[in-house]
């Protein structure tokens, strides 16, 4: 059972590296939009959310060696990894509100309804069996949402991304304690 001062801990560190991962997911959201502009910043966009991934990896390793000696039990690591991506979300749902509620203008739903009104996106459509109409209902749906509400879908993707992340990770960074052999 961890102790209060323990869980402390594990919070701040955390806080820590969720702030920095936020970093991460803010660059890479830029360059998602910059995207419509410049598709090779989609890819860069894709390669810096990977990243991030990597980064809360190795700040778990890193939080059990240098801060618990090398131990780290899969719910503590588990704990730590949802808390780090837990804070992340709630930073970047903040910073997304504020880019959805006094930026964007609209520009993201009109870049899709551009790509949406292509001749190749039709095809697709098509080839995919996709009804236009169904597809026009779903983005008149997505335009009528309030930009605190496509905050909180983002928060809600990326809460649950990193409850299903920190599984693996924490299975693969726990380590057990070191016996001592005494001669």
């Amino acid at each position: 059972m961890a102790t209060y001062q323990e869980m402390e801990q594990v919070q701040a560190f955390a806080r820590v590296d969720g702030a920095v991962m936020t970093l991460f997911w803010i660059v890479s959201f830029a360059c998602f939009i910059g995207n419509f502009s410049n598709p090779l910043l989609g890819l860069l966009s894709f390669f810096i959310g990977a990243v991030s991934l990597v980064f809360a990896a190795l700040r778990l390793r890193k939080f059990r060696d240098n801060v618990l000696n090398g131990y780290l039990s899969f719910f503590r690591g588990y704990g730590y990894s949802v808390m780090t991506y837990l804070y992340a979300a709630l930073l970047f749902a903040a910073i997304q509100f504020i880019y959805f509620r006094y930026l964007d203008n609209g520009y993201l739903m009109n870049q899709y309804a551009t790509i949406a009104q292509s001749k190749e996106f039709i095809e697709m459509m098509q080839i995919y069996g996709i009804n236009p109409e169904d597809l026009k209902i779903g983005m008149d749906n997505i335009a009528a949402l309030r930009p605190i509400e496509i905050a909180l879908q983002f928060f809600s993707l990326n809460v649950m991304m990193g409850v299903m992340v920190s599984i693996p990770v924490a299975l693969i960074m726990r380590r057990k304690p070191r016996r001592i052999i005494k001669h």
